[in-house]
């Protein structure tokens, strides 16, 4: 096959690479960022490994690793460039 699909289990993967990544550039344990994030260990390993996890965990790591700013300039010009009328 020329060309391989992207999945959403690629995605969720990529998506835990780049936590992990963060958080350990930040000297963090995954103990450390769920008591700073209100969350389980439980959810930041799930997190990190790919597994299902909660829109509200995602944004809140975005959030304390300073891209979620990025994550809503991406939704806002997707918005904008698909000419998308208001839902409201």
């Amino acid at each position: 096959m020329l060309f391989e699909t992207l999945t959403i289990k690629d995605i969720k993967i990529k998506t835990g690479n780049l936590v992990k990544l963060l958080r350990k550039k930040e000297n963090l344990s995954q103990d450390q960022l769920a008591v700073t994030l209100d969350l389980s260990r439980i959810t930041i390993q799930n997190l990190e490994s790919g597994k299902n996890i909660t829109l509200d965990t995602l944004l809140k790591v975005f959030q304390h690793f300073d891209i979620l700013e990025k994550f809503d300039h991406f939704v806002d010009d997707e918005i904008k460039n698909r000419n998308y009328s208001s839902l409201y």
